[in-house]
């Protein structure tokens, strides 16, 4: 029975260098992605000519900020093996909120979905002010 418990140790550790790696991985990727939106944001802003290309850009902005979110949601799970609801809820607050940008850049604002956009930016921004800070992190 020692030599299961010698194994069990030495596949949790492991399996925790493992995700360190690809956590690690993931960062880098996303830090190299954001300095190149950010170069591109910037050529972009200098040589913008419309709001529609003006708000074109919020798109990966947000796609950013997904990903920033969801990496130091799993952080943060990783570290306290709890699941945290604020930090998913906001993770679903800028999913919808780059819907609603993607929406606006390619369709009509009259429609039932950009109604139903709004509505679910209405719904997670209460939840957001009600969810008690104990749930945060």
């Amino acid at each position: 029975m020692p030599h299961l418990n010698t194994l069990r140790k030495a596949i949790t550790r492991l399996v925790e260098w493992g995700a360190g790696a690809l956590y690690l991985l993931t960062m880098l990727f996303v830090l190299v992605l954001a300095g190149l939106l950010a170069k591109g944001v910037i050529l972009h802003l200098v040589r913008a000519t419309s709001y529609a290309s003006l708000v074109s850009l919020l798109n990966p902005v947000l796609t950013i900020m997904m990903l920033a979110e969801l990496l130091h949601t799993i952080a943060w799970a990783i570290r306290t093996h709890h699941l945290p609801l604020r930090p998913l809820l906001a993770l679903v607050f800028i999913a919808i909120l780059r819907h609603a940008v993607v929406m606006a850049s390619t369709t009509r604002l009259d429609s039932r979905d950009a109604l139903a956009t709004l509505i679910g930016l209405v719904v997670l921004s209460l939840l957001l002010a009600k969810t008690p800070a104990r749930d945060a992190d």
